[in-house]
């Protein structure tokens, strides 16, 4: 009868132990296949809401300059170009003020969910897009750099097109229990632009801000 008990409690351990390997290999299995979709979502909203952001800030704040108040054109008795300077107050007022907007607002977005629909998890191409939705919270977080511009390119027989453009670069982390994924947003916006009459010599066209400069003539 001993004997008997003894076998059937290893019996019992023996099914407990294979039943607690199936259960692990499942979720890990389970996880392999969800991670990467949950990481994906986490990515495209996290993109989304950077260039909402990015988006809203920019035009808000570029609509206050115009290219006078960003460069001075200056011309001697002949007509002919003699200097083109930046306005570096206005400049950096500008860059200060689209970085600090751009990562206040990121820093403060409330969680987000993000729902994934149980035929998408399976795999199943037919199955993709369908199903209870399985819904995963997710905490954005992330910073931006911006610089500004200045391009030069020909705009036809003795025409320059002169452009001061914003190029933002914001790295945007989902913070998903368990999981992170991050993305980089890149966008470039026209601040402001002018045909400019007449030749334009090489050195004055580094002058403008100092840095990233590219000329096209």
């Amino acid at each position: 009868m001993l004997n008997r008990t003894r076998v059937v409690n290893k019996s019992r351990g023996v099914r407990l132990i294979a039943a607690g390997l199936i259960l692990i290999i499942t979720v890990v299995l389970t996880d392999i296949r969800v991670r990467p979709m949950i990481q994906k979502a986490g990515a495209y909203q996290c993109r989304v809401i950077a260039t909402r952001i990015i988006d809203q800030v920019v035009y808000g704040e570029v609509e206050e300059y115009s290219y006078s108040e960003l460069v001075l054109l200056s011309y001697d008795d002949g007509g002919s170009i003699i200097s083109i300077e930046s306005n570096m107050v206005n400049i950096n007022r500008l860059k200060s003020r689209v970085t600090q907007e751009i990562n206040t607002h990121i820093s403060t977005i409330e969680n987000t969910e993000v729902k994934i629909p149980i035929g998408t998890i399976s795999g199943i191409n037919l199955l993709y897009g369908r199903g209870a939705a399985i819904p995963v919270k997710l905490t954005p977080r992330g910073y931006c750099v911006v610089n500004l511009v200045s391009k030069f390119t020909s705009a036809g027989i003795n025409q320059t097109l002169h452009q001061i453009t914003l190029t933002v670069q914001a790295e945007v982390t989902a913070i998903i229990p368990g999981y992170t994924s991050s993305v980089l947003v890149e966008t470039e916006f026209i601040v402001a632009q002018t045909v400019i009459v007449g030749y334009v010599p090489d050195s004055y066209t580094h002058i403008i801000l100092g840095e990233s400069i590219k000329n096209g003539l």
